[in-house]
């Protein structure tokens, strides 16, 4: 049986949660397949066959840390606070998608392919086929800078990218044996249409060929031409170092170029490979005690576990680490920089019950935070109005690939003490002077925030640690 079995029937089922049922999708008669494809091959409603193949398509967020996805909310759903902000791009995701998004420039897809039970299946074509025009989408722009699509899973690899622009058929080979499941994800793109789009794939059954219909789960996907970016070249150039995604929302859709002043962010790492992970939430997460249930995998389920409890809005506490990064299209001739980093700070007391309080360590795992890479360390025990981190910190804004713009990144870790209840809230204050004399000031937040710190109240093993999880086993390679 091969490997990849469980995990794309497990997708198949999933997909019948995501779109309500499992819905099959438009096949041609049962004859032999004419040497080309009928013009109406898959124009018609979804009709379930028996004894010939399935599809099941949903749209998805991306696969990859770099992902980017944008989309246009309609007009008249204001985007909720819980979907906004860093680690909520699935929260953001799942909304948008509910209130009808239409994505913009880019559009991801995952599917899935079932072979009929008693004979094999191969795929040997994709293409993209422009339907209906649509008028451009007005309201809300939406974006997810890391859009990784934790749903779709490992085994479902990406096929290609098809171009509505540009029509063409992607040539591909993926043998199925029969009743068997073949998943992938498939990239539209566009930069003038407005419109409804679907896949078609291109498969024999033993010695018949059939056009399927891959779409949203019964109805068409829809894509329009993108917008100028919510999130600056400074965000998307901090990804790189492991901080968590980011959802952003703009009202009203801007099309422009992206400015040529430098651009500051802000993020806060994700805790590394061998590192410890401390959180508190104001409530129980019990997804937390599911996920725990194998922590005989090392390396992987603290720092999913991390994601999910920040996804959930639960904070970091004790000891973070933060990355300040540049990006400056118009620096490629002068790269050198020199760097003052102060935090705003403001204490306060949680109110309500004491939170819940959240450890996981992995196999081998030292107490660090990012220190190998931080150029500073703020210690927070009370209000402090104004805190220098980095003072005259040295950078160089570098361009890795053309068309790119330069950018550099410096790391603090902040360490935060107090009862349990305490929590510090804090902006920063970034100055940038180039070898010229110029200075630039940048407040900088988390995305529309305050980044914020719980307390740990001894330093090591907080007395509102309620659930302390470590993983087993021994790491690999």
């Amino acid at each position: 049986m091969n490997g990849r079995r469980p995990f794309l029937v497990a997708f198949l089922l999933t997909a019948a949660v995501w779109a309500g049922v499992a819905a099959p999708v438009a096949l041609t008669p049962d004859e032999p397949a004419p040497a080309t494809p009928r013009p109406n091959a898959s124009a018609g409603p979804n009709i379930a066959a028996e004894g010939r193949s399935r599809a099941a398509g949903r749209q998805a967020l991306g696969l990859a840390w770099s992902s980017t996805w944008a989309a246009t909310v309609p007009e008249g759903s204001a985007v909720p606070d819980r979907a906004l902000g860093a680690g909520r791009c699935a929260a953001l995701f799942t909304w948008a998608t509910e209130h009808s998004a239409v994505p913009r420039g880019t559009a991801t897809a995952a599917f899935t392919l079932t072979a009929p039970g008693d004979r094999g299946l191969v795929v040997r074509s994709l293409r993209v086929v422009k339907g209906r025009a649509l008028p451009p989408p007005r309201g809300t722009d939406v974006e997810c800078l890391g859009a990784v699509d934790r749903g779709v899973p490992p085994a479902m690899e990406s096929w290609g990218r098809l171009n509505l622009d540009r029509p063409r058929d992607l040539k591909v080979s993926r043998t199925v044996s029969p009743g068997a499941t073949v998943g992938g994800v498939i990239e539209t793109r566009t930069t003038g249409c407005s419109c409804q789009w679907w896949i078609e794939a291109e498969v024999w059954e033993g010695d018949r060929r059939r056009t399927i219909r891959i779409d949203d789960a019964g109805s068409p996907f829809t894509l329009a031409p993108p917008v100028a970016g919510i999130g600056t070249p400074a965000q998307g150039a901090a990804l790189k170092y492991g901080t968590t995604d980011l959802a952003l929302a703009r009202e009203g859709t801007t099309v422009g170029r992206p400015s040529d002043a430098l651009s500051v962010s802000a993020s806060r790492l994700l805790a590394e490979n061998g590192q410890e992970m401390w959180m508190v939430a104001d409530r129980k997460v019990p997804e937390v005690s599911r996920l725990a249930a194998n922590l005989d995998v090392p390396g992987a389920v603290c720092q999913r576990m991390e994601r999910l409890l920040a996804a959930d809005g639960a904070l970091p506490a004790g000891r973070a680490a933060y990355a300040v990064s540049m990006a400056g299209p118009s620096a490629l001739k002068d790269p050198e920089r020199i760097v003052d980093v102060a935090l705003n700070v403001r204490k306060t007391v949680r109110a309500g019950p004491p939170p819940q309080g959240y450890g996981c360590y992995p196999a081998l795992w030292g107490l660090q935070s990012n220190d190998s890479r931080s150029a500073g360390t703020a210690r927070l025990s009370r209000d402090t109005p104004h805190l220098p981190v980095l003072t005259g910190e040295p950078a160089e804004l570098l361009r890795e690939t053309d068309g790119e713009p330069a950018t550099s990144t410096l790391f603090f870790t902040v360490e935060a003490w107090g009862p349990d209840e305490t929590e510090y809230h804090f902006t920063l204050d970034v100055t940038v002077e180039d070898n010229s004399g110029n200075r630039t000031h940048h407040t900088v937040d988390d995305a529309g925030r305050p980044f914020v710190l719980a307390a740990r109240p001894d330093g090591m093993t907080p007395r509102h640690e309620k659930y302390a999880y470590h993983e087993n086993g021994h790491r690999n390679g």
